[in-house]
């Protein structure tokens, strides 16, 4: 099991920086480099006041034609499980990659606190990730060398995408409420997506 944690300073209220990370993830994750699309897939408000997210993210780089053949995949994606609690302004989380899910996991939380006097937010993410013994099976031969990279890679990776994320909802326009834009007025009924289709 390894464990991660990172912190950032960014320059947006709290109020402003947490609703726009829980509401508006698709609107912005396009700008996050190596995202292809998130897409909510769930949400359910409590009457506590929680907020309980599915998203499913997928990878806008193409799976390397080893990797392709070996796990018969086409795209990396994974779903994010997140309960967001304004209370404590803490989103815990949990993410399940699509390939191999049952043979690692990784959770953790983020904290968002008042920063700067009021101007800014404090981020921080800690988390784990736990890849199983049962993996090594999973991938044959290559097994032993694939644990040996993946576990430090992804608690370098996983904080670091998350920062990205977080740096990319500090610099979101929150849409005025009300207004419409030209293309919301040309648009009849449309799928919510982000990035492009392949």
């Amino acid at each position: 099991m390894r464990n991660f944690r990172s912190v950032v300073v960014l320059r947006r209220p709290r109020a402003e920086l947490w609703t726009i990370m829980r509401d508006h993830l698709a609107a912005f994750a396009a700008s996050v480099a190596d995202i292809g699309e998130v897409r909510q897939i769930e949400r359910v408000e409590a009457a506590d006041g929680t907020v309980r997210i599915a998203n499913r993210w997928q990878v806008q780089r193409p799976v390397p034609p080893s990797v392709r053949a070996m796990l018969k995949i086409d795209t990396f994606a994974w779903i994010d499980r997140n309960v967001w609690d304004q209370r404590s302004h803490t989103c815990r989380w949990s993410i399940e990659p699509t390939v191999l899910g049952e043979h690692a996991s990784c959770r953790g939380e983020t904290l968002f606190e008042v920063a700067m006097g009021g101007r800014g937010t404090r981020v921080t993410f800690s988390g784990e990730l736990d890849v199983k013994p049962g993996l090594v099976d999973a991938l044959g031969s290559v097994g032993p060398m694939v644990i040996g990279s993946i576990e430090p890679a992804v608690s370098t990776i996983v904080p670091r995408n998350l920062r990205a994320v977080a740096e990319a909802a500090a610099a979101f326009a929150l849409p005025v409420a009300g207004a419409r834009s030209a293309d919301e007025d040309a648009v009849v009924e449309a799928e919510p997506w982000v990035g492009e289709r392949g």
